[in-house]
């Protein structure tokens, strides 16, 4: 370390006080985490510190203060490297799209570099199967990360609706495919991306060999019709047997924001496992139906009247909500899947369902488990 260039982490304030026996308190403060480290020492540590600015080498700093012993250095540099307080200066990508988020994850991802988790995430390829308003954000946020190859399964076409939360969506895409759209979109952030488009419909015959490879990292299931719980259980059973992710979407009908779950074979409960666990929690639980009178006039008004000129237009058994509302489960959902992406081996593995409840301002969680007892696949 001492023939080095170095440099201090942008996302480090340090604060210096002195004492009065001659020494001084140096506070280390981390602006991602807010955590804080102390340390006790002599006033030429905090003027090398002060001079690491990547030019030099600390060998050619430390001996610009003085008298220092390799030993002493040896043991401040470790110090300093194993806290992540400082990072060799040809680290720095030349790129500086990503600088500010390599910086975050110096604080964040202890198991490497910041320049490594912004590596790893560069090289995923994630799958989406359904891409509404939930997911195309989803999207968005890991494009913007910095993945790089998507694969995009939808056969719907943008409608009037839809604008309200599509938010890769405008005017001019209504009666384009949804894909198309979200495609076009995610290359204008990034034009290194790469797509590979499929109009289909998800249904029980449905192959997942066609879009589900073997260099897929993760899916993201967004496909709630007929229903998400059916959809998943489907995807969710092939990708156990592959050893791939999937993430089942929240922030859809009653729970507009929430997280969902990410499964990890064979870490975290399975999807069986996931929806036993839903099960059992909803076992007294009753809905509440609403009679409509003549609906097949309803279905018809709805399967003919979605142009733009029709400002009348609504979904039939689609839940109002706002554009926020699916921000706040798309930002809440990437924060999981982007530490499972970069590497993060403090990664707990828990399955956890988070929920923001607006009318009482709190947030609620709900801890999927292995049913082992029914389940053949976590029982092993």
């Amino acid at each position: 370390m001492i023939d080095k260039k170095l440099k201090l982490q942008d996302t480090l304030d340090i604060y210096i006080s002195e004492q009065k026996d001659g020494k001084v308190i140096i506070t280390f403060s981390r602006m991602t985490t807010r955590e804080r480290k102390e340390i006790v020492t002599q006033p030429f540590v905090a003027k090398f510190l002060a001079s690491l600015d990547g030019e030099r080498t600390a060998g050619e700093i430390l001996k610009g203060l003085g008298d220092f012993s390799k030993e002493q250095a040896s043991i401040l540099l470790n110090f300093l490297k194993d806290e992540h307080f400082i990072y060799e200066a040809h680290e720095a990508p030349e790129d500086p799209r990503y600088l500010r988020q390599i910086a975050y994850f110096e604080d964040m991802i202890l198991s490497h570099s910041g320049m490594e988790s912004q590596r790893l995430l560069q090289q995923k390829h994630i799958a989406i199967i359904g891409c509404g308003a939930v997911t195309g954000a989803m999207v968005e946020i890991l494009a913007r990360a910095g993945v790089e190859k998507f694969t995009l399964v939808d056969a719907k076409k943008v409608r009037y609706s839809d604008l309200v939360r599509h938010l890769f969506c405008r005017l001019d895409d209504i009666g384009k495919y949804k894909i198309d759209i979200l495609s076009d979109y995610l290359k204008r952030i990034n034009n290194r991306i790469k797509t590979a488009l499929f109009y289909d419909e998800l249904n029980p015959n449905t192959d997942l060999n066609k879009y589900i490879g073997t260099d897929v990292d993760l899916v993201i299931n967004g496909c709630d019709e007929p229903y998400l719980g059916h959809t998943s259980l489907k995807i969710g059973r092939f990708l156990q047997t592959k050893n791939i992710a999937l993430y089942v979407m929240g922030g859809f009908d009653a729970h507009l924001m929430s997280s969902g779950e990410l499964i990890i074979p064979p870490k975290t409960p399975c999807i069986d496992c996931c929806q036993q666990t839903f099960q059992k929690a909803l076992t007294d639980w009753k809905p509440t139906y609403t009679q409509v009178e003549k609906p097949e006039q309803l279905v018809e008004y709805n399967n003919h009247n979605y142009t733009i000129n029709k400002m009348n237009h609504f979904d039939i058994g689609g839940s109002g909500g706002l554009s926020v509302m699916s921000l706040f489960s798309a930002n809440l959902s990437c924060m999981r899947i982007i530490q499972f992406l970069a590497g993060d081996d403090r990664l707990d593995y828990k399955t956890e369902r988070y929920e923001y409840l607006i009318n009482k301002g709190i947030m609620t969680s709900f801890e999927m488990v292995k049913q082992r007892a029914f389940c053949k696949v976590c029982n092993e």
